[in-house]
């Protein structure tokens, strides 16, 4: 949802909305934040810590290493520093194909999950979605 969007779909914004108070209505929506798909770089002991499943995970993956190409890079990748990027698209799309031979659905969206982040608003961000240059809303 839309900078705007979020703004005008809250009424207790309103007050705020018609005082332009940008860092008001930036705070109101990051004390709330909306999360979106983003690029994260992950390692295996990100996958522990942070998935309930993460042991098996990781198991299942290291299991079908050896049969599937793809899978094989994601755990190298998931083994380095630098990591695998489970917010792109062609890598959420391989762990939706990894159901149900290697994952459950579950295991795949805390996997996938892990590249849903906060969308954080600046007082720029609403500065741009709600005004004109002349202070107008828009």
């Amino acid at each position: 949802m839309s900078v705007r969007d979020r703004i005008l779909a809250r009424r207790e914004l309103d007050a705020l909305r018609m005082a332009r108070d940008l860092d008001g209505l930036a705070a109101a929506l990051n004390a709330m934040p909306d999360l979106e798909l983003r690029h994260r770089y992950i390692t295996a002991r990100t996958i522990l810590a942070e998935c309930d499943d993460g042991p098996a995970i990781l198991a299942a993956l290291d299991s079908a290493a050896s049969m599937n190409t793809a899978v094989k890079y994601a755990v190298q990748f998931l083994g380095q520093d630098s990591g695998l990027n489970v917010g792109d698209q062609v890598t959420q799309a391989m762990l939706d194909s990894l159901v149900p031979a290697v994952l459950n659905a579950e295991q795949a969206e805390q996997v996938k999950a892990m590249a849903m982040l906060p969308q954080i608003v600046t007082r720029f961000d609403v500065e741009a979605a709600m005004y004109n240059p002349d202070g107008t809303e828009k």
